[in-house]
């Protein structure tokens, strides 16, 4: 197998994109999965004194979901709709990032 090397890392590819269907609303929507930066940047998040799993969430959700691209307006309108259909937004992007299918912060 070849060494990698800096020029590889420059050309490695980008984190997954997949489209979800929300068919309870008849929408669908694009993410991605983290990058390790991103990773980094929400793991710093959880161990501010005033931040919790809620707040892991919300900027999970603004970092993944790339259309639309959701801010907190928007996420606080999406918080009043059907919880089942926002958990499924969480269980796919777990998915996305390897993860198991739970939306809890502490699993990052």
């Amino acid at each position: 197998m070849k060494r990698l090397s800096a020029d590889d890392i420059k050309n490695l590819p980008s984190v997954p994109e997949e489209d979800i269907e929300l068919e309870e609303w008849g929408f669908s929507i694009k993410i991605r999965g983290i990058n390790k930066a991103m990773q980094v940047q929400l793991g710093k998040l959880l161990n501010q004194d005033d931040a919790d799993a809620f707040d892991y969430q919300r900027e999970l959700l603004k970092v993944c979901v790339i259309e639309p691209e959701l801010d907190d307006e928007l996420i606080d309108q999406l918080y009043e709709k059907d919880s089942k259909v926002i958990d499924k937004i969480f269980l796919k992007i777990n998915e996305l990032n390897g993860v198991g299918g739970s939306a809890e912060a502490e699993q990052f």
